[in-house]
């Protein structure tokens, strides 16, 4: 008993040297969203992977009555970190973080001047999916924006699995530089392990 006890030990410690170093660090992006007046917001904040204003979308998180986020990544590199909270402009930031690192940040909103400008979401539904049925659901976002210049953030958060995602819209758009459309946004979601539950999702239009 006492041999093989040793022998599990010596295969642990010799697979734990095998390991490069910092292999079990967690790589993440930490911080506080608050007001100029040092307020904490709650809201959400949601990366882009690769340059800023990609509109490829990865992962995100809520953040809590205190003003804190937390977002684990499976990589480090360029990330493109955008704030949002109710009542306040948005925040895009270009970041960069270290595999195996923690990056701690802090955004700082200011009040929109305004919300009769703003983009509206008029209607939410989940719907099951024709082609696909017990395989996917299709989310449909209908969204107006009073100005015609609504662009491309158009956008869905599974805060149960911490994951963003771009919504297609009504109709085929020149380039992210151009004004999207008013209309009905959709997005596929796969349910054929488990159903997707419409409390756990969050939409942003900007």
């Amino acid at each position: 008993m006492t041999r093989t006890i040793l022998s599990i030990s010596l295969a642990l410690w010799l697979m734990a040297l095998m390991l490069p170093p910092g292999a079990d660090a967690v790589t993440a992006i930490t911080g506080m969203m608050r007001s100029q007046s040092g307020q904490p917001l709650p809201g959400l904040v949601l990366l882009e992977k690769g340059e800023i204003h990609n509109n490829r979308w990865d992962r995100g998180a809520l953040v809590d009555a205190s003003g804190r986020f937390r977002i684990e990544l499976a990589e480090g590199g360029q990330y493109g970190l955008h704030a949002y909270s109710s009542g306040y402009i948005y925040k895009p930031n270009a970041v960069r973080v270290e595999t195996g690192a923690t990056l701690e940040v802090e955004v700082v909103l200011v009040p929109e001047p305004t919300r009769a400008n703003d983009p509206v979401i008029k209607r939410v539904e989940f719907v099951p999916s024709e082609t696909r049925k017990g395989k996917a659901a299709i989310i449909k976002l209908e969204v107006s924006d009073p100005n015609g210049d609504l662009g491309p953030q158009v956008l869905a958060f599974d805060a149960a699995a911490g994951r963003a995602f771009a919504m297609a819209p009504p109709r085929w758009v020149w380039s992210l530089k151009s004004n999207y459309p008013d209309g009905v946004y959709q997005l596929e979601v796969d349910v054929s392990k488990a159903p997707t539950e419409p409390r756990d999702w969050h939409f942003v239009v900007a």
